[in-house]
């Protein structure tokens, strides 16, 4: 049988205990993602900010066992693991926003059909930026 998924619901990534202020400083006004209430029955568990990002969530958690994603190279090219890719449009603005609050960028590897770079998060989380040169939902 194949399981019926619906949608993407949320993704998670992690930052240090007590770094709430910078999650909603990066993701809620330079990314622009709006806050979401939790549960309340979450808000006794977890040290966990949501943000909506259109047709899921994105959870940030906060724990004191927190370590930065690691980074290499290999052939001579960035390697930088996991990460979350979100397609903007008019790229050269967003990355002009992010660079100016001060996140880490890096350039991606050239492709045809599409303008991309990667930024940093405060904790060390990737976000890849996409804009394609045509609409994919045509």
């Amino acid at each position: 049988m194949a399981i019926p998924i619906r949608r993407l619901n949320h993704i998670t990534v992690s930052a240090p205990s007590g770094e709430e202020a910078k999650a909603r400083e990066f993701y809620g006004n330079v990314i622009g993602l709006k806050e979401i209430d939790l549960p309340p029955a979450l808000t006794k568990v977890y040290e966990i900010v949501w943000f909506d990002l259109l047709d899921f969530i994105l959870h940030i958690e906060f724990t004191h066992h927190y370590i930065q994603p690691k980074t290499w190279t290999e052939n001579g090219v960035l390697m930088l693991g996991r990460h979350t890719a979100i397609e903007v449009k008019g790229i050269k603005e967003v990355r002009k926003t992010i660079a100016d609050s001060g996140a880490v960028i890096h350039e991606a590897v050239v492709l045809a059909d599409r303008d991309r770079f990667y930024c940093e998060d405060p904790f060390g989380n990737v976000l890849e930026i996409i804009e394609f040169h045509k609409d994919q939902t045509a």
